[in-house]
């Protein structure tokens, strides 16, 4: 068998359990990552000499390594927005990948990263503690500095724009050194690419077209035209180690798999995702590409129909479930064509992204009586646009290749629970009703495992099994969790009854 040794971007279930459990029973490869105790604790970053002792062992007779570079430098994605790490510590961690390659010269390397974000709100729930007296401050002050640097503001404009944002001057320094420190070991990284990784890939978390993150993502993007460098930029972040998992898949089986995207109407190719700074349908072709895939026009001809269910103008949160771009799409005759894909034997995958944040109820609820969740090669919608498509075109590449395992079947269950039971419905009802009644925040349950998370395991059994029997006269929770103490994201383990 092929081995797969992965360093995941954190400890969450998005990052570090869908790529293992994805690449459970199959006859070709097994994956190797390091254990959930020598990874992070979302602030708390993931211990160096553990992970370079991970890999050092681990790498010597690995076919592939995919690797988190925020991971292997900063410890997370989280802990890369708080360190007080050197260059030259940073540096010297950064050697370990060209000793790894001298070790082992045949392993392929496949890495990825993301250029810190700058979020346009004040929450220091992600951020530096002082992030939530004046993160949107902050940002503005970014986007002041962009605005004058690129002549769209007087000098009058800039300055006055610069006195009213004296309060960030506290902090600045501190942000602003992490940031200078953090980009030049990015284009360090940049600087391995053809000699040590074989692939690399940038992902967006933070598209806002202006501030310190766009700048910053400018000189990458100037480093990588001058040098000509073949790597892919695109919106997205957790979904980066199901997405290079599946290239290395496609890659061990000599073959990349023709994936053609429908859509509900073909103007909704066109719709900008949130938090995304482009058509969707360019994020989909570097998706498919990213994955090991090739993007096909010919329904007969591919191996993989996606359909990507969107709205005819602007997505909007799950939390907003309306809006005549919603009806406009003719969601009837997009499940009728997909019901039809399925009983002509197609593989077909669903890609959830008419919201953000959540499952589109309307969409499953057909799904699930006309043609039935378990007959589908993917499913998945979660969080954003790019996560969603990353991890659904992971699962059908997967289902390509190795059929329609127990663990696909149980992974379907899994996002089922998850992007339809909780993100959809239960998440709202627990934040609105009850969390603060128990004594909790949204942002803060305190425990993992405990009052909250049994509620949620409660209600989410309620409302699988009475709107999607399929599923849950399959499959239960074995465990539920939050796994960062808050109830954005919600970890599910799911067992066959």
């Amino acid at each position: 068998m092929k081995k797969i040794v992965y360093l995941p971007l954190d400890e969450r279930p998005c990052n570090y359990s869908f790529v293992g459990f994805l690449s459970e029973e199959n006859k070709n490869f097994r994956l190797v990552r390091p254990t959930l105790e020598e990874m992070g604790d979302k602030k708390i970053p993931a211990d160096y000499d553990k992970i370079k002792a991970f890999l050092e062992r681990e790498c010597m007779d690995a076919d592939y390594l995919v690797i988190a570079i925020d991971t292997l430098l900063y410890g997370g994605i989280i802990p890369s927005r708080l360190h007080n790490l050197s260059r030259e510590t940073l540096e010297e961690r950064l050697t370990v990948l060209k000793q790894l390659k001298d070790r082992n010269p045949k392993m392929t390397i496949y890495g990825f990263s993301l250029v810190m974000r700058c979020p346009c709100y004040s929450d220091a729930d992600e951020e530096p503690d002082y992030y939530g007296i004046c993160g949107l401050e902050i940002f503005e002050y970014g986007q002041n500095e962009h605005k004058f640097k690129d002549g769209k503001i007087t000098q009058a404009e800039y300055l006055a724009e610069k006195a009213r944002l004296k309060v960030v001057e506290p902090y600045l320094d501190d942000y602003l050194t992490r940031r200078e420190c953090n980009i030049s070991l990015f284009m360090k990284t940049l600087d391995l690419v053809g000699s040590v990784f074989d692939s690399f890939v940038i992902l967006q978390d933070d598209s806002n077209p202006c501030g310190f993150t766009a700048m910053d993502q400018a000189k990458v993007r100037l480093m990588i035209a001058e040098k000509n460098l073949n790597v892919a930029i695109y919106p997205g972040a957790d979904e980066g180690g199901m997405s290079l998992l599946a290239r290395c898949v496609a890659d061990m089986e000599g073959y990349a798999p023709k994936i053609c995207p429908i859509y509900p109407k073909e103007e909704c190719k066109n719709v900008i995702p949130l938090y995304e700074d482009r058509a969707v349908y360019k994020s989909i072709a570097a998706q498919i590409a990213s994955a090991g895939g090739v993007q096909c026009e010919n329904e007969d001809e591919a191996d993989i129909l996606l359909f990507c269910n969107l709205p005819v103008g602007k997505v909007q949160n799950i939390s907003q479930p309306h809006g005549r771009q919603y009806y406009e799409r003719d969601l009837f005759a997009f499940v009728e064509r997909m019901e039809a894909a399925v009983k002509a034997g197609k593989g077909v995958a669903v890609a959830d992204i008419a919201y953000c944040n959540g499952a589109d109820v309307r969409l499953c609820e057909r799904i699930t009586s006309q043609i039935g969740f378990l007959n589908l090669w993917g499913y998945a919608g979660w969080n954003t646009s790019s996560n969603t498509l990353g991890t659904v075109i992971c699962q059908a590449i997967l289902r390509y290749f190795y059929g329609d395992t127990p663990t696909h079947r149980k992974f379907t269950a899994e996002r089922m629970y998850e992007d339809i039971g909780y993100c959809a419905y239960v998440r709202k009802l627990v934040w609105d009703y009850e969390v603060e009644k128990m004594g909790y925040k949204y942002e803060d349950t305190k425990v993992q495992r405990g009052e909250v998370s049994a509620r949620i395991e409660e209600l989410l059994n309620d409302y699988m099994y009475a709107n999607y029997p399929e599923v849950a006269d399959k499959y239960k929770i074995a465990e539920c969790y939050l796994p960062w103490r808050r109830m954005f994201e919600v970890g599910l383990i799911m067992e066959e009854k």
